[in-house]
């Protein structure tokens, strides 16, 4: 049975906002198909679980200390298998929107994501994304975000 929309959408952001490393893992492999890809703004696609739970990881090191959390749009809607949402990155302590984003995800039959395409409608005004994306399309590191003034690699 296919999950609700806006049902899969709360257990998707309550997934990158989850700060305890376990608890991520057992989300990640209730709302993830095993082979999943996940595919988002300028990397190369992710696969599986293990490498999905490293990007979860990776989020939380960079976003976390800066005091941003993501926010449902709570407006999903789907038909089929294919289900299509929005997501806002605030300051927690401002509620201050920093970013924004819509993600269209593909589902298996058993109702959990087998691919999740994501899109960046807009990027965060307090820092640069420094991530090698070259002219050939393919990014040739990882990107690492930081705020701006501030030395990076």
């Amino acid at each position: 049975m296919l999950p609700r929309p806006n049902e899969l959408l709360a257990r998707y952001v309550a997934l990158w906002n989850e700060t305890d490393a376990q608890r991520r893992r057992d989300m990640v492999h209730a709302l993830y198909a095993p082979d999943c890809t996940y595919v988002f703004y300028r990397k190369d696609p992710i696969r599986g679980h293990a490498a999905l739970l490293e990007q979860l990881a990776y989020t939380h090191q960079v976003y976390g200390p800066m005091g941003y959390e993501f926010r449902s749009s709570n407006n999903a809607t789907g038909h089929h298998d294919v289900v299509r949402f929005n997501w806002v990155m605030v300051s927690a302590a401002s509620g201050e929107m920093e970013m924004s984003g819509q993600d269209i995800v593909v589902l298996a039959e058993d109702g959990r994501i087998q691919a999740d395409y994501q899109f960046h409608d807009r990027m965060p005004s307090s820092f640069v994304y420094n991530d090698g994306y070259e002219e050939h399309g393919v990014a040739v590191r990882a990107a690492q975000p930081r705020r701006t003034g501030v030395a990076g690699p």
